[in-house]
C-alpha cells in the first residue's frame, strides 16, 4: 500500500510540474495562466495530503511492529524469576502469586512483561524494577486489560513518559 502511496504523491508533484510547465507558457495576466497556476497549488496540496496519511500510516503502525517483533513465539522468552529460557509467553507466572487468571490473560501479560521490560534494559535477573514491572501488568490485567500491546503502553507509561 506503501509503494501505492508513493507513487501517487510522485504523479501528483508531476501532474504540479507540468501544471507550472504550461503556466510558464501563457502570457502574464492571462486566465489561463492563472488556473495552471492554480491547478499546480491544488496537486501540490494533493501531494502533501497523502504525504501526511502516509507519515500517519506509519506513526501508527509503529507500536505494532515494535511488539510484534519483540514477542515473536518462535524466539524463545526468557523467565524474569529465574532467567531460563522457553517457548511459552508465561514469564509473567512466578509473579501470579496465586492469582488466578485465564490462559489468555496470563499469555498476554507475559508478552507485555517482556516487551516492556526490553523496552525498559532490565536484564534476566529477579530484581526491584522487574517485580514491580510485573506489579504494575498484572494490575492493569486486574482492571480487565487483556490485549498485550495496551498492557504493555500502559504499564510503559507508567516507568517512563516515551513508551518505545
Amino acid at each position: 500500500m506503501l509503494n501505492k502511496l508513493s507513487e501517487q504523491i510522485r504523479e501528483c508533484l508531476e501532474h504540479a510540474e507540468r501544471c507550472a510547465r504550461s503556466a510558464a507558457a501563457q502570457p502574464d495576466g492571462s486566465a489561463l495562466k492563472q488556473d495552471f497556476l492554480n491547478l499546480e497549488k491544488h496537486w501540490q496540496s494533493l501531494a502533501r495530503s497523502l504525504q501526511s496519511g502516509e507519515q500517519l500510516t506509519d506513526f501508527t503502525n509503529e507500536p505494532r511492529r515494535f511488539l510484534a517483533q519483540s514477542m515473536q513465539l518462535s524466539k524463545p522468552l526468557t523467565d524474569f524469576k529465574n532467567g531460563s529460557s522457553r517457548k511459552s509467553s508465561t514469564p509473567i507466572t512466578p509473579f501470579l502469586r496465586g492469582q488466578a487468571f485465564d490462559p489468555e490473560t496470563v499469555e498476554a501479560m507475559g508478552k507485555a512483561l517482556v516487551s516492556a521490560c526490553e523496552a525498559l534494559g532490565l536484564s534476566n535477573r529477579n530484581d526491584a524494577m522487574t517485580n514491580l514491572v510485573a506489579e504494575k501488568i498484572i494490575e492493569l490485567g486486574q482492571r480487565g486489560i487483556k490485549n498485550p500491546i495496551a498492557l504493555h503502553f500502559a504499564a510503559m507509561k507508567e516507568f517512563k513518559s516515551d513508551p518505545q
